[in-house]
C-alpha cells in the first residue's frame, strides 16, 4: 500500500526496476493516492508483468478522518484481489465502495469528487466575500447554511475555514487541488464533455499558487476571490 502525492511520485518510487524487483509474485498492490486514470492503467499493466495485482483505492477524507478510521475508500480492480483486502475499511475507513473491475474507474470517481469539492469551495468563497462586502457576517452565513441547506463535511469544514480565514492545519494543499482540477479537465477534454466551471477553477487555483498559497490548504483559494473583489487578502 502507498499514498504518494501524484503520478510522478508513484512512477519514481514504485514503477522503477529496483522497487518492482522487491514485490513478491502473487502480491496485491493497493494505491491509495489520487492519480490519473492513465497512470492506473500503466501501473496495472506494469505490475501484472511482475505477477502483482494492482488495485486503485483512492480515499475521501482528511488526516483526522484517517486517524479515526473514517475514510471513504473507492476501490476498483480484479474482484479476487479486492477480496484479499476486504479488511482495509476496518483499518483506515468506515466503508469501501467497489466501483468497477478496471482500476482507473476508482481514480475517475475520486477526481470527480475532488472537482465537486473545488466547485463548492469557490461557491463558498464568492458567497462569503459578498456577505462581507454587504456588511454581513461570513461566519453566521455559513453557520446558517450548515444548519439548513448544506449540512455535511464540505460546507461545514471548508465553509468554516473560509469564513474564519483560517487555512491551517493543511489537509489538502492548493497545489494538489490544482492537480486534481487539471486531471478532471483532461478527462473531460478526452470525452468531449464541456466543463465551463473547471476552466475558471484552474485560473483561480493558478492565481492562488502565484500568490504563494501553494502549500496552504486549498480552502485558501478564497483569498483569490477576495483579492479580485477589492477585499484585503490575508
Amino acid at each position: 500500500m502507498s499514498m504518494l502525492a501524484n503520478d510522478h511520485a508513484f512512477e519514481d518510487n514504485v514503477l522503477n526496476e529496483q522497487a518492482l524487483g522487491t514485490l513478491p509474485a502473487g502480491a496485491v498492490y493497493v494505491n491509495l493516492a489520487t492519480v490519473s486514470p492513465a497512470l492506473a492503467r500503466t501501473a496495472a499493466a506494469t505490475l501484472a508483468v511482475h505477477g502483482v495485482q494492482y488495485l486503485s483505492a483512492p480515499v475521501f477524507g482528511r488526516a483526522d478522518a484517517a486517524d479515526a478510521a473514517a475514510l471513504t475508500v473507492l476501490v476498483a480492480g480484479d474482484v479476487g484481489a479486492i477480496a484479499k483486502v476486504d479488511s482495509l475499511p476496518a483499518v483506515i475507513g468506515r466503508r469501501m465502495w467497489n466501483v468497477g473491475d478496471e482500476p482507473a474507474q476508482a481514480n475517475v470517481f475520486k477526481i470527480l469528487g475532488n472537482y465537486l469539492i473545488a466547485n463548492a469551495i469557490q461557491a463558498i468563497s464568492e458567497a462569503t466575500t459578498l456577505a462581507e462586502k454587504l456588511g454581513g457576517s461570513p461566519e453566521m452565513l455559513m453557520e446558517i447554511m450548515n444548519d439548513s441547506l448544506f449540512p455535511g463535511a464540505v460546507y461545514g469544514g471548508y465553509g468554516s475555514m473560509i469564513a474564519k480565514r483560517d487555512y491551517e492545519p493543511v489537509g489538502f494543499s492548493v497545489e494538489l487541488g490544482l492537480k486534481d482540477v487539471r486531471l478532471a479537465l483532461a478527462e473531460a477534454r478526452d470525452q468531449q464533455v464541456p466543463m465551463a466551471f473547471g476552466s475558471q477553477l484552474e485560473n483561480i487555483f493558478v492565481d492562488a499558487l502565484a500568490h504563494g498559497h501553494g502549500a496552504l490548504d486549498w480552502a485558501s483559494v478564497a483569498e483569490a476571490t477576495r483579492r479580485r473583489a477589492g477585499v484585503d487578502p490575508k
